[in-house]
């Protein structure tokens, strides 16, 4: 049976993308992130960069997709996805599916309404809104119920509860055949007004003083072939983002007023923020609630949690191809870097490190520690090299402290002491600075690197399985790439990402100066000798204060100061940069910590972990978004 060449390319958010392989690709582990009020009353908001897996979340729940996760419940491969459906109540052991999930997008046709916020307009837009709301429905009943044909909808009855007493617009018609021509035909009424209103004709505007869609959704009732279906309803928009900001405003405020009964998801991406995504966080309320789907993944077991998600997302990608015989993804990948391979470089770091430590060696202070760092140097391995560096960063610590002490010598004891995972990691990438050695390789770093985003995981994963796809044509031995085969793939595709900044977004150039510039800086604050922020620098702080003179009316170049703004919420809603918050202290005010996305990170030669950060000015950060990183730190920027 033929696969696909590259089945990390495809795309499961893509309509084009069968239902098949939307079946088997879709992983069941972000179901057990959804918060139990999503499926509650209510409105639900669902915001991320592109590729987070909204769009893919929200086809999940359609009535295509829960037959065919209804109709593999027997398959050893999808028995999970099946499980979990169940243990939200979406899908039963005992019946066909009888949830129904309702999919608008707001890609198309409601930018083409004319722009502003009177009555006529407004009433246009929850037109067409409705209107589409009542074509869904009654197509995905369709495919819930696998009728093919209009004609058996014959079968198909409505009726309506109290709650339809409140509607207007759309008529309470009990035959569905009936319904689905009104509503296209409505539909074709928005789109002649659209032609009247250019023309300024006088032709009658459908009336609809709310958003009467959901509403219908609640109230009606179906029965086909004299049983009750569908008595569980979802309704789901997607790309709201598309909207206008006042189609956006307006739909959300109104649908939320309504007190939904059931169910609303919205997914937009976060650009739909704006500038408020800079202060902007996560509201629940009654009848509001949202979600961040990064966020999902930054909780306290988070990051562990999207490393099982990733392995879940791969593996099965890994399972749609038959060219490479391992079916997972990450027996192709070498977790470790082997001495013999690397034993010129291995003896490079020995040398360099005794022609560091020399001037040390007539100082009574260091005697034991140099002492046991030859003793541990007996062998060229990669853990002996890493004791090496660690004990140059600690040498130059205790150096750089200035205090006036007695010469007495440091036992190793305390050399043991003072080295911990940060320290080893900040030695770890110093080797890779050093001696280029790889240090962006195994499956774990590969996750990380994906910043919680699922597009770019597999974009990540299919850079790599074109080198392992290469290994295979050539019939090599060895399938599995080296670290140093993974890391040349990876750096390639975080360079075509950063070169693709400034094509894809709206401040490119900027944005891609202000990115090289943090780096630079985060580089110069990585690779001081005593490596202060171990492992590494990869973000910098704008304060409270700081991020307030982006938009006070009396900040001086208030031009600059907006258009950094705009600039770092555009970085942020792309997944360029990844803001957090940072709590005020005793010694420092409250702020935002704007760190490299982690691809980034690896173009940069920085450590892929978070938690190194500076604070910076605002008006360093207009200096680089105009005008680059400045020299003496470009210098350490040697990116291939």
């Amino acid at each position: 049976m033929a696969f696909h060449a590259n089945p990390f390319l495809e795309r499961v958010s893509d309509l084009t993308t069968s239902d098949f392989d939307f079946v088997r690709f879709f992983s069941p582990k972000i179901l057990e992130k959804l918060d139990e009020k999503a499926f509650k009353g209510g409105v639900h908001v669902f915001r991320s960069a592109p590729g987070a897996g909204k769009t893919t979340l929200l086809r999940a729940f359609t009535p295509i997709a829960l037959r065919g996760f209804w109709n593999a419940r027997r398959s050893q491969e999808l028995r999970e996805s099946f499980q979990k459906l169940v243990d939200i109540g979406v899908l039963s052991n005992q019946v066909s599916p009888q949830f129904l999930g309702v999919l608008l997008s707001c890609a198309a046709g409601y930018a083409d309404l004319p722009p502003g916020a009177d009555i006529k307009q407004e009433s246009l837009f929850r037109a067409l809104f409705d209107c589409r709301i009542v074509l869904r429905t009654l197509r995905s009943l369709q495919s819930l119920l696998g009728l093919d044909l209009a004609t058996e909808l014959s079968s198909l009855q409505l009726s309506y509860g109290s709650e339809a007493e409140d509607l207007k617009g759309i008529p309470r018609l009990t035959d569905a055949r009936e319904l689905i021509a009104w509503a296209e035909k409505h539909e074709q009424r928005v789109y002649a007004q659209l032609d009247a209103l250019v023309s300024h004709t006088r032709d009658a505007v459908p009336s609809h003083q709310q958003f009467e869609g959901l509403i219908w959704l609640q109230a009606v009732r179906f029965q086909y072939e004299g049983q009750i279906v569908a008595p569980a309803r979802l309704l789901m928009v997607d790309d709201v983002q598309k909207l206008r900001r006042k189609q956006r405003t307006l739909l959300i405020d109104e649908l939320t007023v309504q007190r939904p009964a059931i169910p609303v998801w919205l997914a937009e991406r976060s650009i739909a923020l704006g500038d408020e995504l800079l202060s902007q966080g996560a509201r629940s309320g009654r009848d509001l609630s949202e979600y961040s789907l990064e966020e999902m993944w930054s909780g306290p077991k988070g990051g562990n949690q999207f490393l099982v998600f990733a392995h879940n997302i791969l593996d099965r990608r890994m399972a749609a191809q038959d060219l490479v015989p391992s079916r997972t993804f990450s027996q192709c990948l070498r977790e470790t870097v082997e001495a013999s391979e690397n034993r010129e470089d291995i003896e490079r770091g020995f040398l360099k490190f005794r022609e560091d430590v020399k001037r040390y060696s007539g100082k009574l202070r260091y005697n034991a520690w140099l002492e046991e760092a030859e003793r541990r140097a007996t062998d060229p391995t990669i853990e002996a090299l890493i004791n090496l560096y660690v004990t140059r960063i600690l040498i130059s610590r205790d150096e750089a402290k200035r205090q006036m002490t007695l010469e007495l010598p440091l036992p190793t004891e305390e050399l043991s002491d003072r080295d911990n995972s940060q320290v080893s990691g900040a030695a770890e990438i110093f080797i890779h600075e050093e001696l280029g050695m790889p240090y962006y390789f195994g499956i774990e770093r590969l996750c990380v690197m994906a910043s919680s985003n699922i597009e770019e995981l597999l974009s990540l994963a299919a850079a790599l399985y074109i080198g392992i796809q290469n290994k295979q044509v050539l019939r090599k031995r060895d399938l599995n790439l080296a670290p140093s085969e993974q890391e040349k793939l990876l750096k390639q595709a975080a360079k075509e990402k950063l070169e693709f900044v400034p094509k894809n977004h709206t401040e490119g150039l900027r944005a891609q100066r202000l990115l090289d510039s943090i780096g630079a800086f985060c580089r110069e604050k990585t690779f001081l000798p005593n490596a202060p922020y171990a492992p590494g620098v990869t973000g910098v702080r704008l304060s409270q204060y700081e991020l307030s003179t982006l938009t006070a009316s009396t900040s001086r170049g208030r031009e600059s100061s907006l258009l950094l703004k705009r600039v770092l919420s555009e970085c942020t809603a792309e997944n360029l940069l990844v803001a957090k918050p940072s709590a005020a202290t005793t010694a420092r005010s409250a702020g935002t910590i704007f760190y490299l996305n982690r691809t980034l990170c690896a173009h940069y030669g920085l450590p892929l972990q978070q938690g190194g950060w500076q604070d910076v000015f605002s008006k360093d950060l207009i200096e680089w978004m105009e005008r680059g990183p400045k020299p003496n730190r470009s210098r350490r920027l040697n990116i291939d």
